[in-house]
């Protein structure tokens, strides 16, 4: 049985809060509410000074963010199961309404961004990864899994709720079968390379979905001849490194990991690609400085460290280490050379990310041209009013000389 919705309680805003409110954000945070004490976790109605009504929003009051914003229409009345909806059609619009429509590796629900608070679903071929990021998304999501198997055409979900973004929500730490079965391990496609994806303890929900058009991007702009050399940063399990080879590229894949260095191996070998791929153990900083050191040269280079900076108070410490990976990657290359940095810190604004690039080009004294920037593949859309949905800077740059 779904969940019963609590649409009887009410949460008072500031005026302050109706300012935010209006802004577009869905995040109402404490210092914005009157109302005290809060509710009990649940779908609560907002009002405004003089008892106007604002919208509905979901509540957790043991949260930084006790109120998320699920609509501003005053005019709707949500039932129980409002939610499913809103899932079906988040996936529809991923599969053109078909079950298991669409790309086979993809994310399906991508939290507020589809109206969803806090609820993440990735699928992988016939199986679905699911996390709850807030308390009202943990409550539904057992439900949530039997409909992806009633309705979707899935025959398994995992849940990964093993992330540090539950412990602000109060929410427990765990990886569990949520219905169906889970294999360890899955063969899916992703981009334009068939890899094999660790579904329970794999990076995110088992893999970095949201790199999934940009490796096949990548593979196109910087392998302009046969044989290029390329070095790939942070290559966890090869997304770009193996695109690089498949088009043609003699590639450098460094990792801290020799599990997953071990993985981009056998993949290669799997394709045919084990002579285009070398695999270099190492942290990126001691690397890239022996790389240089050793008078290595490469024609394209792609840096993807992960989340450097996870919160705000992280930032001045991020952005020394983000200009310190990037100049030493911008003097390996080649004159001519095409550098792809990318950043997935929220915290990290573009034009923040823009500017160290620059600093580190001018400290390089290399000139450099930004030739595009992108973001996360179109199955992770993101909303102009939540900033932080476009947490991920993808930026294309070419040396001049």
């Amino acid at each position: 049985m779904t969940p019963t919705a609590d649409t009887t309680a009410t949460v008072l805003l500031k005026r302050k809060g109706v300012l935010h409110l209006n802004e577009g954000h869905p995040w109402i945070f404490a210092q914005h509410v009157a109302t005290d004490p809060l509710p009990p976790a649940g779908v609560v109605r907002l009002e405004g000074p003089e008892d106007r009504a604002r919208g509905w929003a979901v509540c957790n009051p043991g949260s930084k963010i006790p109120l998320r914003v699920i609509s501003r229409d005053v005019s709707v009345e949500f039932e129980a199961d409002w939610w499913e909806q809103r899932l079906d059609a988040s996936i529809a619009r991923r599969t053109g309404g078909e079950a298991l429509g669409g790309a086979p590796a993809c994310r399906w629900v991508h939290a507020e961004s589809d109206g969803l608070p806090g609820l993440v679903v990735d699928r992988y071929d016939t199986i679905a990864v699911v996390q709850a990021g807030c308390r009202w998304a943990d409550g539904i999501v057992w439900h949530v899994a039997q409909r992806l198997i009633a309705q979707h055409g899935i025959t398994g979900v995992l849940a990964r709720h093993d992330g540090g973004f539950r412990k602000p929500e109060g929410l427990e730490l765990t990886v569990e079968v949520l219905a169906g079965e889970v294999p360890r391990e899955v063969k899916v496609r992703i981009g334009e390379i068939d890899q094999v994806v660790d579904l329970w303890e794999g990076q995110k929900t088992g893999t970095f979905l949201d790199q999934r058009e940009n490796a096949p991007w990548a593979a196109k702009m910087l392998v302009t001849a046969p044989d290029v050399r390329c070095l790939d940063v942070c290559t966890y399990r090869g997304g770009f490194a193996l695109h690089l080879a498949a088009a043609g590229a003699i590639v450098d894949a460094l990792d801290s990991s020799r599990p997953a260095l071990d993985v981009v191996a056998a993949t290669a070998a799997m394709h045919g690609l084990e002579d285009k791929i070398r695999t270099v153990k190492g942290s990126a900083f001691d690397a890239l400085r022996m790389l240089g050191e050793d008078g290595e040269r490469y024609s394209g280079i792609i840096v993807d460290p992960p989340a450097l900076a996870k919160r705000r108070g992280d930032l001045t410490r991020a952005m020394r280490a983000y200009k310190d990976m990037n100049l030493r990657a911008i003097r390996l290359l080649e004159p001519g050379g095409q550098l792809v940095s990318c950043s997935c810190s929220a915290a990290v604004s573009r034009d923040t990310f823009l500017t160290m690039l620059g600093s580190a080009a001018s400290d390089s004294q290399r000139e450099l041209d930004v030739v595009e920037i992108r973001g996360a593949a179109s199955c992770h859309p993101f909303r102009p009013d939540i900033p932080e949905s476009a947490y991920l800077k993808v930026v294309l740059l070419r040396a001049r000389d």
